[in-house]
């Protein structure tokens, strides 16, 4: 097993392993590069769903996501990323990463980490961006970091409630009501700067597509300072760019990071993604 860093911010490769198949020693170096380097890309895997699950398993206890029409029908535990399609709809998640987030940060209990997997890619396009999070939070302003020093954010699953985002034009009215009103959990209302629970590392904790308002702040004062944080964790220089390549997974953790899909897939190509979701704590 070889682990490669893939940026100067954040982000390794591992090469030379299959998941599907891992003594006790080989795992706990993956673990502990999971936690040096945020992400890991493990390459050339071929991993059924029981696979996927199986070693996704081996860091935590899987949570089922709330989307339930985009889960794999023979494994719920598994969430279809898709642009697939039947009877006229698609099959997964094909908004999923449209905007910049840390996975399902509005629930009381956030994702720990998430796992994704390439089943198909298409010719071009499909990346996704990962930001690393304690850097953000280090490279920030003095000013800035004193405004949400012990300040809560509200963070919310309903997109037609958050003006900085879009609801997909593939859903009508009460499609959108459904998925975005009727699904949504209650608000979660986290710090801004949360402690990672492994490393004790603070890191910054908001993101675009669920990040509403500050707790105790009117809306006047908190939408020019959650702007001004969303425009500080778009530097380049905080942010690596993954081109998948056929049989990658990617492990990130969701403490410290944020992702988005760029997306840019040509019309008619398929991108078809297996994803596996750790369940979290409540953020500190």
């Amino acid at each position: 097993m070889q682990i490669n860093p893939l940026s100067d911010v954040l982000g390794a490769e591992v090469v030379g392993v299959d998941v599907a198949n891992l003594d006790d020693a080989t795992f706990a170096a993956i673990h502990e590069a999971f936690l040096e380097h945020l992400i890991l890309v493990f390459r050339d895997q071929h991993l059924t769903p029981d696979r996927q699950i199986a070693f996704s398993e081996r860091f935590g206890e899987l949570e089922i996501h709330l989307s339930a029409d985009h889960l794999l029908p023979e494994n719920p535990k598994i969430v279809l990323i898709s642009n697939k399609m039947e009877n006229g709809r698609y099959i997964g998640a094909v908004s999923a990463g449209d905007y910049w987030h840390s996975d399902l940060s509005c629930q009381a209990r956030p994702n720990k980490a998430s796992f994704l997997y390439a089943r198909e890619l298409p010719n071009d396009g499909g990346d996704t961006g990962f930001c690393n999070q304690y850097k953000a939070l280090e490279t920030l302003p003095d000013e800035l970091r004193r405004q949400i020093e012990g300040r809560r954010a509200i963070h919310t699953f309903n997109r037609m409630r958050n003006p900085r985002v879009k609801v997909p034009v593939m859903y009508d009215k009460a499609d959108a009501q459904m998925r975005y009103s009727d699904r949504a959990p209650d608000d979660g209302i986290h710090p801004i700067i949360r402690t990672h629970p492994e490393t004790g590392r603070k890191a910054l904790y908001v993101s675009h597509r669920f990040t509403v308002g500050i707790e105790d702040m009117d809306e006047a004062a908190a939408r020019p300072l959650l702007d001004a944080l969303f425009e500080h964790q778009l530097r380049a220089d905080l942010i690596y760019r993954h081109k998948w390549r056929p049989d990658d997974m990617i492990l990130w953790d969701n403490r410290c990071t944020t992702h988005h899909a760029y997306g840019g897939i040509p019309t008619g190509q398929i991108r078809h993604m297996h994803r596996t979701t750790l369940a979290g704590d409540v953020p500190f």
